[in-house]
């Protein structure tokens, strides 16, 4: 991730993993480097698990012309021939083969034991359904095919590749997207929009699972390697459909009133329910919700109740430490539903 985060914004980041005879480990390096030279990747590191002979090799690589590529598919080349060949190495050292080192299985078993492991996919999957193209592939060229790109989307996310530290701790993660994937799918969008294809449909489908159920908390940046907070981009895709400005204001200015609203109508919706009953309240508040095309939000059992304002207890003077708490306006205003079981 830290080189990740000073490539230049188009450009992915290559890792990759290799193991040289531990006796050969400090001549593998800097042969390895010699290669970095020979090939212009002047941004590239190295780091490993040394006991092992495993390296770890990442590189940031544009795929965007022939010229790109064709270095790229040299340098793999150069590397296989290094790595399999010269040293008797592994072209894998611990993590997943996948496409790119599929062309020089071969190069690195030989022959018989090529066709051996032929034999045995052909038996397991003899229609060729199973993970194609992957660890075996008939295609020389398939470390060169399908290529990810990481376009530019906006300065605020292009440092992202991808990795998925935020993942675990985004409020809406197993809801809609995950802060990575908000990422990918705005990259697409705006990739499609340079080619000029039309992204009406697929911007309609992120305003919900995008932009709406973002929850905006920055959990996101404390996680990531390189301190993206996804909540930011999200912030400002929100702040172009932001026109009733005279209401942010009048909010802003007379928030203790709009605390106080908010208290009141939560009071009005719990004492339906309790006048009602829950069931002939949800279905009543439906056909409401419906009717106002949806500018009265849907009563459900999850719906809070009010919380009482905060009391503050008197000052005192004694050496105990203090603590300054900042509540949330929703921890101000809600309460737990009617149902939960703690209250």
């Amino acid at each position: 991730p830290a080189v990740g985060a000073v490539r230049k914004t188009g450009t992915t980041v290559i890792i990759e993993d290799v193991t040289f005879p531990v006796e050969q480990l400090a001549i593998g390096v800097n042969r390895l480097i010699e290669l970095f030279d020979k090939h212009h990747y002047d941004e590239a590191i190295l780091f490993g698990h040394a006991l092992e002979g495993n390296l770890h090799f990442v590189f940031t690589q544009g795929f965007n012309s022939a010229q790109e590529v064709a270095r790229y598919q040299a340098f793999m080349d150069d590397v296989a021939q290094l790595v399999a060949v010269e040293f008797g190495g592994s072209l894998k050292a611990e993590h997943g083969t996948g496409r790119n080192m599929a062309p020089f299985v071969e190069l690195e078993w030989g022959s018989d034991a090529y066709q051996l492991m032929w034999q045995l996919k052909r038996l397991l999957d003899p229609n060729g359904i199973l993970n194609p193209d992957v660890v075996l592939s008939e295609d020389p060229q398939i470390h060169l095919k399908h290529l990810k790109p990481l376009p530019a989307a906006d300065e605020l996310v292009d440092k992202c590749i991808e990795c998925g530290f935020c993942e675990p701790v985004c409020p809406s993660k197993g809801l809609t997207l995950s802060p990575r994937q908000r990422i990918v799918i705005w990259r697409d969008i705006q990739a499609r929009r340079r080619a000029g294809i039309d992204t009406t449909e697929l911007e309609a489908a992120y305003q919900y699972q995008g932009i709406d159920t973002c929850a905006a908390t920055g959990l996101c940046a404390q996680r990531c390697p390189v301190g993206i907070n996804t909540g930011d981009l999200v912030k400002k895709l929100r702040s172009r459909d932001a026109d009733r400005t005279k209401t942010a204001e009048w909010l802003s200015t007379h928030f203790a009133t709009a605390l106080q609203g908010a208290r009141f109508t939560l009071h009005v919706a719990n004492g339906a329910r309790m006048l009602l009953g829950a069931p002939r309240l949800a279905k009543l508040s439906a056909t409401v919700t419906r009717l106002s095309k949806g500018q009265i939000p849907q009563w459900t059992n999850a719906m809070p109740q009010p919380e009482k304002a905060i009391r503050f207890s008197p000052a005192v003077s004694d050496e105990r430490p203090r603590v300054v708490y900042l509540a949330a306006c929703v921890s101000r205003a809600m309460g737990p539903a009617a149902g939960d079981h703690e209250q």
